[in-house]
């Protein structure tokens, strides 16, 4: 396999391969430089978002984001670094792993799934595929949403199958969702629980498991908000399909080891409706595993029955305590669903808050939901006018250093408005107000990223015009969330060609985790977000790779499986040898070492040179500069690996060349495509 080079420094003689290889040693020498200047870039903690809206508060936020912040996130440096394909509608919400043992390596994983009963694993940090399952066979197929609605343009377009936002216990690596499907053979229909292996989609315990109880009815009940585990339980809640046939809000609770189901609670046993859906967002839950949900339009009585209410339940679903409003009927005769905003836990307190349709917010004691009484003088506090539109998407919330604590809404046809919290209640009017608003319903659907109580951003996912029916295109925004009154950071239309997100998601928040924003469609697609070339160190972790580059599609090898110091570096086709196997780990600063698998030596610049077609090598980790690469995103999940010896560099092929054999070098950093790697399973 002899490959002719030409020298990038254009000398005069033209070597083949093996000759260059030979003359490798002899022209640099061996040995390793002394510590030089590192680069430096913000410390980078492990985030996970395991369920919908990051955690059992439904905050809404992490605050573990190193990397965006309002000075970075613009459109010159910030926008779409790829997008994963996959077969459907996205409703639910991205979700993130950290450090999966998967695919050869350990990687960061993102978890999607979509309404054609499809569940997909893909590097967070490249367009790559693990593993795909279509829960689907033979004569099952997703549910047809006119099969139950008569029509393919109302609030659901084309098929019903993963709808919901699933659960994911890390500790145990199992995610937890429902799908629906139909057996055209016999024209039935079934919902079923799953527990997948997070690292290759496998059935665990026995699954998946058919949900079932006496008078629920799997054709028309819709699970839309996303699964949650209290104790040791997971919770699954069921409203209707635009309040068609006869249904009533259910939660039922299915062991998380066994997957036998634990409990059942109707919210109108005597009565009808009573909807729990929360535009999707997931129930509550707080130290104790009790369960808070707002329900929808329905029957009450204060005592079976309890539409348009907030609801706390044990993880055993046993009713410890209710609120409803003193103007439940007419909330019911006007359709105006309490429990369209959804229940959040204000962090730090013993408060839940809430509200819907009538726009106004609810301030409840945890310890004292207060019932129903009269002017509802019992709670700590309700406020009418909190949204100039319906609450669908509700609230999320941040403790600023500059602000204090502050919660954030977009109502439908709303701007997005900060309210100050004073650790006991709520202003009553913004504090700031967003400059452009949601284009109707549902409003805007909001997160945010923040480093501690600094750097805060609120990005949200919002549809160009009403898209209560249909579909429409949608947009992203990011605002500075100290001064979301301010001029918008950014949004997916300030460079659409770029930055285009596709068509609206609804229920689907975005989720933002180390330098990288997730957002679902209706397009086939989920976009991934972040900074752009020269925006800053992306994070890479912990793990074992293959190193393949742009523009040769070839993978870094050590030539000839050699494991002495001063071995060459070359380029070759990929063949899953341990040699071209490298084991990537962070040790600060926004640096790696980078080890070969077989070798257990170190990638290099040999002798520590700085100068232009200075060869790489292995040798002894002894972390010398140059034995310490950075990686800084490009575009594609494509990275520049600058050596810590000479920072306006980056690893290069010889030429540029496409052909096996050609030696790795360090150039010039001038953006070629032979300066772009990628970090793959191997």
């Amino acid at each position: 396999m002899e490959t002719t080079i030409i020298d990038k420094n254009n000398e005069s003689n033209l070597f083949s391969a093996a000759q260059r290889r030979r003359n490798f040693v002899g022209r640099f020498g061996p040995g390793i430089c002394g510590l030089s200047l590192l680069l430096h870039a913000p410390a980078v903690r492990a985030v996970d978002v395991l369920t919908h809206m990051n955690d059992n508060n439904r905050s809404g936020a992490n605050t573990s984001e190193t990397l965006l912040t309002p000075a970075n996130v613009n459109q010159s440096s910030f926008g779409k670094l790829w997008s994963y394909s996959v077969n459907g509608a996205t409703y639910a919400q991205p979700l993130y792993v950290s450090g999966v043992s998967i695919g050869g390596g350990t990687h960061n994983v993102i978890y999607l799934v979509t309404m054609e009963d499809e569940v997909y694993a893909f590097d967070a940090d490249s367009n790559t595929q693990y593993w795909h399952v279509n829960l689907n066979s033979g004569s099952f197929v997703p549910v047809p949403i006119a099969d139950i609605t008569g029509s393919s343009s109302l609030n659901i377009v084309g098929d019903v199958g993963v709808e919901s936002t699933p659960y994911i216990d890390k500790s145990g690596g199992t995610m937890y969702l429902l799908s629906r499907s139909k057996n055209t053979s016999n024209t039935t229909y079934h919902q079923y629980l799953h527990a997948m292996d997070i690292t290759s989609g496998a059935e665990k315990f026995g699954g998946p498991v058919e949900i079932t109880a006496s008078g629920f009815n799997p054709e028309i009940q819709n699970q839309r908000m996303g699964l949650a585990k209290a104790g040791n339980n997971i919770i699954i809640t069921w409203t209707s399909h635009e309040d068609m046939h006869a249904y009533h809000g259910w939660i039922m609770a299915y062991n998380a080891g066994t997957l036998a189901q634990a409990a059942v609670y109707n919210d109108t046993p005597g009565g009808s409706l009573g909807g729990i859906w929360q535009q999707g967002r997931a129930p509550a839950v707080d130290a104790s595993g009790n369960i808070y949900v707002i329900t929808g339009n329905g029957t009450w009585d204060g005592s079976q029955n309890f539409g348009e209410s907030f609801l706390k339940l044990n993880s055993s679903l046993s009713l410890l305590d209710w609120f409803t409003p003193d103007n439940y009927n007419s909330l019911n005769a006007s359709d105006e669903d309490l429990g369209s905003g959804g229940a959040m836990l204000v962090p730090g307190t013993s408060l839940v808050i809430g509200g819907g349709k009538q726009a106004t917010l609810f301030v409840l004691n945890t310890g004292n939901l207060g019932h129903e009484q009269s002017g509802n003088g019992q709670i700590v506090q309700h406020i009418s006018g909190f949204a100039s539109g319906e609450i669908h998407g509700g609230t999320v919330y941040w403790n600023s250093a500059a602000n204090g604590q502050l919660i954030y809404n977009c109502g439908n046809g709303d701007h997005v408005k900060s309210f100050k919290f004073n650790g006991s209640t709520f202003g009553t009017s913004p504090f700031q107000t967003s400059s452009a608003s949601s284009g109707g319903e549902p409003g805007g659907f909001l997160s945010v990223s923040a480093n501690g109580n600094a750097n805060g951003i609120v990005w949200a996912a919002m549809g160009t015009s009403d898209s209560d029916h249909g579909t429409v295109p949608g947009i992203v925004r990011a605002y500075n969330a100290d001064n979301i009154g301010g001029t918008e950071l950014w949004d997916s239309n300030q460079n659409s060609s770029r930055d285009n997100v596709g068509t609206f998601a609804k229920d689907s928040n975005p989720t933002i985790a180390n330098g990288k924003v997730y957002v679902g469609s209706y397009s086939g697609k989920v976009t991934a977000y972040g900074l752009l070339n020269g925006g800053g160190n992306l994070v890479i972790t912990n793990g074992t790779f293959k190193l393949i580059n742009h523009n040769s599609a070839l993978s870094a090898e050590v030539f000839n499986h050699a494991t002495t110091n001063n071995s060459p570096v070359e380029q070759w086709a990929y063949s899953a040898g341990n040699n071209q196997k490298w084991i990537v780990t962070g040790v600060g600063g926004g640096q790696y070492k980078i080890m070969g698998v077989e070798s257990g030596l170190a990638l290099q610049v040999t002798g520590g040179g700085t100068g232009n077609g200075t060869f790489i090598s292995i040798g002894t980790y002894t972390g010398a500069s140059n034995q310490l690469w950075a990686p800084t995103a490009t575009s594609g999940g494509n990275y520049r690996l600058t050596p810590g010896n000479a920072t306006g560099s980056g690893l290069d092929v010889q030429h540029s060349s496409t052909a096996n054999g050609a030696l790795l070098e360090i150039w010039t950093y001038n953006g070629g495509n032979s300066q772009q790697w990628s970090f793959q399973a191997p």
